[in-house]
């Protein structure tokens, strides 16, 4: 009962802030819609897809600093930063998994939260059985999602 409680807090200081933000259309020629960026372009699915094109430009990065080593002195490509093997073979793709697995994490417990709230409702007749189903669908495929990037993840030592 307390974590529902907890929870009910949460979602109603989310909606809250929500409520209380002074969220304007952000980008060029009046900017994008307020809902559109607030519910689409901060989801799971556009950060991952952004992680992909970051992963994707730190490749190209190594490849680029390997390739300069032979017109770029050592000394040059230290001020450049960034360069060293540690950095390009640990530190980055270590940087670029504790990203997806905080925001595959992050997904997985709200959808956990969301089904349990769900199931305090549906208990209360506050919704229906389908709500609910859809509810826990939601929360297994999260939990499947995290457990796929877990038992793929590891740590580069």
């Amino acid at each position: 009962m307390f974590r529902l409680l907890v929870l009910i807090s949460l979602i109603s200081l989310v909606i809250a802030v929500y409520a209380e933000l002074d969220l304007k259309p952000v980008g060029p020629d009046g900017g994008e819609p307020v809902e559109y960026t607030f519910n689409q372009r901060f989801s799971l699915k556009n950060a991952l897809r952004s992680l992909e094109t970051i992963n994707s430009a730190l490749i190209s990065f190594e490849k680029l600093a390997e390739e300069s080593k032979t017109f770029i002195s050592q000394q040059k490509l230290k001020e450049i930063g960034n360069t060293d093997w540690e950095t390009q073979n640990l530190a980055l793709p270590n940087c670029i998994g504790a990203i997806e697995g905080t925001l595959r994490k992050q997904e997985y417990l709200i959808k956990k939260l969301s089904y349990e709230l769900a199931q305090e409702k549906a208990s209360s007749g506050e919704i229906n059985k389908k709500q609910l189903r859809n509810a826990q669908k939601e929360k297994q495929q999260a939990e499947k999602s995290f457990q796929t990037f877990w038992d793929s993840f590891g740590i580069v030592d």
